[in-house]
């Protein structure tokens, strides 16, 4: 931890097929000291004092819409092939929006989108950049063969 890396255990399937259940990563906790996220960015944030693992998927300044599964940044069609649909979704999942991502905030989805709450959640809403704690760099400890992150 001293050198700023970190080590956690995955305990949801929001991320899958990215990261799994019951994978281990290691984390830059210091990466996004001097940075910030990026869009595709998979980014570990603090919420009601847990970490919390999700990609961004919109910045600020963005505007954002799901339209039957489809992810619209700006207006345009997003290639998303890290997303996983593994049952219908509910219709708040696939379809929302626009929602504008105002200054200093992200709107974050988890790459498993029927199993993931994120963003699209008024309950949830948009990470604020200040929540932001760290970028995952590696899995170890997996089932899976490539092990990477992206």
């Amino acid at each position: 931890r001293a050198s700023g890396f970190q080590s956690f255990s995955i305990p949801s399937a929001s991320m899958e097929k990215t990261i799994l259940q019951g994978d281990t990563l290691v984390a830059d906790m210091r990466y996004y000291h001097s940075r910030r996220p990026e869009h595709g960015d998979v980014i570990i944030f603090l919420k009601d004092r847990t970490f919390l693992l999700k990609r961004v998927v919109a910045t600020s300044g963005d505007s954002i819409q799901g339209q039957n599964n489809i992810i619209f940044l700006n207006g345009k069609e997003q290639a998303e092939p890290y997303v996983e649909h593994t049952r219908p979704s509910a219709d708040w999942m696939s379809n929302f929006g626009p929602i504008y991502i105002p200054y200093g905030k992200y709107f974050v989805m988890g790459d498993n989108r029927d199993f993931s709450l994120d963003s699209r959640q008024a309950e949830y809403g948009l990470v604020d950049g200040s929540a932001v704690v760290g970028k995952p760099l590696y899995v170890f400890n997996s089932k899976r063969t490539g092990k990477s992150i992206r």
